[in-house]
């Protein structure tokens, strides 16, 4: 991402090569090798587990929503007896290419970014401070009131209906932000832009001073990114 700044690239750069240290040739292993990786970078991954579900850090993890939503792992969850998720580390009775396919879904989600709370932090911050530098208006906006605004239910349809750019432009044309949070609730139930674009201008109209935004929102014309 070119918004990130050189540091946090740096830093960005050395924590890949510490992950890609810590990754192992699993496809080499031996068995008795298979075992130990699953039960040791096994463990690491149910404490980052436990850690971001003591933490309420569920939907703010990327990965743990894949982990827990796609259906392809669903054989390989289980719950601990305080009721955390946890992949399941027992090798009893399994052959080889299922143990390989233990190791791979550990090896996947315990080095990935978003499956520790730093590396939620670090990411949200990466993807604020980008927003920012691409829609000037943002600026205005808290983290908090992004994080919020990000992760409405209906943010992802509304960039279906109406494009990616043009709900980021409304993000930053919108005040209240509690108000780009009732219009992104309200998309689901919206298939066209025109629609889209009426219920902002429905929603926002109560605003003091609000312009309605054209059809053809364009409203930002000098922003670089276009």
């Amino acid at each position: 991402m070119a918004y990130i700044k050189k540091s946090e690239r740096l830093k960005s750069r050395a924590s890949a090569q510490l992950m890609e240290a810590r990754e192992a040739d699993l496809q080499h292993m031996t068995e008795k090798q298979l075992k130990s990786y699953i039960a040791n970078e096994g463990k690491r991954l149910n404490q980052q587990i436990v850690e971001i579900e003591k933490r309420g850090l569920e939907r703010e993890s990327f990965a743990y929503e894949k982990l827990t939503s796609k259906p392809q792992y669903r054989d390989y969850l289980g719950t601990t007896k305080s009721g955390h998720l946890k992949v399941n580390l027992s090798t009893r009775g399994m052959s080889r290419p299922e143990m390989q396919r233990v190791a791979n879904l550990i090896q996947k989600f315990a080095n990935a970014q978003t499956m520790t709370a730093s590396g939620i932090e670090q990411y949200y911050e990466n993807v604020f401070n980008g927003l920012r530098e691409s829609y000037p208006g943002m600026s205005k906006l808290s983290d908090s009131q992004l994080s919020d605004i990000l992760k409405t239910e209906g943010f992802l349809h509304a960039k279906g209906v109406v494009g990616s750019d043009t709900v980021m432009k409304l993000i930053q044309q919108a005040a209240p932000p509690e108000q780009m949070i009732e219009f992104l609730q309200a998309t689901g139930t919206l298939d066209t832009h025109d629609a889209a674009i009426n219920k902002y201008n429905e929603i926002m109209g109560t605003s003091a001073g609000w312009q309605p935004v054209p059809l053809d929102f364009n409203v930002f014309p000098d922003n670089d990114n276009e």
